[in-house]
């Protein structure tokens, strides 16, 4: 297929893409359209950025269209259903849908960290499509909100993530609600044995393509990497590197834990230097409202965990910063995959601390990607640092970092940061230790 013309489609699907610049489509989009126009399971192996989501919504739309799709069976029964591992994916999915989709089609994203009420109130006018994260799922359903005997079309979209949070139970319960006659087409950026025995119990004798085979970041991003003597100098680097995008382009930069997010982002001055943060311990309501800011380019640069890592398109992410090697390659490859997205161009910069350098270096010959050492500029002066607010609206440190509550008689201030009090430090990656699977939030 050598543009989206030969398929056909509907015209106002046409319109649509041809309004958002897409007259070509990508080597995902290429090979799994005409599979699934044509109702086959289909099994796809596609790296981040290259354009998978489309390659499930436009023939779920077509179809939809095509069809006069409304609400079967009972009441509440939709007749597609996307999986997603994050809330994150999941309103990025239906962002996407409702761009291209006619309004006819009617859509609904159901996730956790918002109040269940509010996805029983939508259910009431139950949509044509949802798409939800397997825990609020089958929270909806448990409570019969949410028929799903009457699923036509199924997605999964980054299976292998799924099954890394921990979520392989869930999807096994939500399988079991489904009819047996439906179209499934299960999206992954690797083939693991897991991924392949999950696909077997999913799909029915499936297309399968891999156009982009292993794990792998797009050509068109260049990375590279400084290594600092200190940590003081780390966060000094960042500021400077942040201030070297061109005017509209904006920034990532990722760290390891929480608290650091936390205390990075309010060392770079907060929302007054247009720099926000997203971490699993904000509320749903917060990271929306942070994820709109920095869409729409009134932040310039989110500092964030890995939460941000999949299903956040922002074309204009020129760079994507690492505050220090990743715990594992697939974290980087799917960081890093938050700039050079549609085919533009990108960097991911990581800063390394001498001892850093060594796994980093393993881990890019590893991945096949070409890296370079680059030398340390002149660095900028840091902003006067922002306060943290805490849920009561106060602050909970001084200007210098230090804890501003006044302390009772002989209690003694804690030095370490109460988000791994307690608790063990990063792990560095290892060639022969994958990280062990955890259950994520939905």
């Amino acid at each position: 297929m050598v543009s989206f013309a030969e398929l056909s489609l509907t015209s106002f699907l046409a319109d649509r893409l041809q309004q958002a610049g897409f007259t070509a489509p990508t080597p995902i989009q290429s090979a799994a359209i005409p599979l699934a126009l044509e109702g086959r399971d289909l099994l796809a192996q596609a790296k981040t950025g290259s354009g998978k989501t489309l390659a499930f919504l436009i023939p779920l739309i077509e179809r939809a269209v095509k069809e006069g799709w409304k609400p079967a069976g009972s009441a509440r029964s939709p007749r597609a259903l996307v999986l997603a591992p994050t809330r994150e994916l999941a309103l990025q999915i239906e962002m996407e849908l409702r761009k291209y989709a006619p309004p006819s089609v009617t859509s609904l994203a159901v996730y956790g960290g918002v109040p269940i009420e509010r996805h029983y109130r939508a259910l009431r006018q139950p949509p044509m499509i949802v798409i939800g994260t397997p825990g609020r799922l089958l929270d909806v359903a448990g409570t019969r909100h949410l028929d799903l005997r009457g699923i036509e079309y199924v997605v999964m979209d980054e299976a292998d993530q799924m099954l890394d949070r921990g979520f392989l139970r869930d999807i096994q319960r939500i399988l079991q609600l489904l009819p047996s006659q439906r179209q499934t087409m299960l999206f992954s950026a690797t083939f693991s044995p897991e991924i392949l025995t999950l696909a077997e119990s999913m799909l029915k004798n499936p297309a399968r393509t891999a156009v982009d085979p292993g794990v792998n970041t797009p050509t068109t991003i260049t990375h590279a990497y400084y290594v600092v003597p200190s940590e003081s100098s780390r966060v000094q680097l960042i500021h400077t590197l942040l201030q070297s995008p061109e005017s509209g382009d904006q920034s990532m930069v990722f760290c390891d834990q929480k608290y650091k997010v936390k205390r990075l982002a309010a060392r770079l001055g907060g929302e007054p230097a247009s720099v926000g943060a997203i971490t699993g311990n904000h509320s749903q309501a917060q990271r929306e409202r942070t994820l709109t800011a920095f869409r729409s380019g009134r932040l310039r640069t989110l500092v964030a965990t890995d939460v941000a890592a999949r299903g956040l398109d922002v074309p204009s992410v020129s760079q994507v910063i690492h505050y220090e090697l990743p715990g594992n390659p697939t974290s980087y490859v799917h960081r890093t995959g938050r700039t050079g997205r549609a085919e533009r161009s990108g960097a991911t910069l990581l800063i390394l601390s001498p001892k850093e350098e060594h796994e980093y270096l393993a881990m890019v010959r590893r991945l096949r990607i070409q890296t370079k050492r680059l030398t340390l500029p002149a660095l900028a002066v840091l902003p006067p640092p922002a306060h943290e607010p805490e849920s009561n609206g106060q602050s909970r440190h001084d200007g210098r970092g230090r804890d501003a509550r006044p302390r009772r008689a002989g209690e003694r201030q804690n030095s370490m940061p109460q988000d791994v009090r307690g608790g063990q430090g990063r792990r560095g990656w290892r060639a022969d230790r994958p990280a062990a699977p955890r259950r994520g939030n939905s």
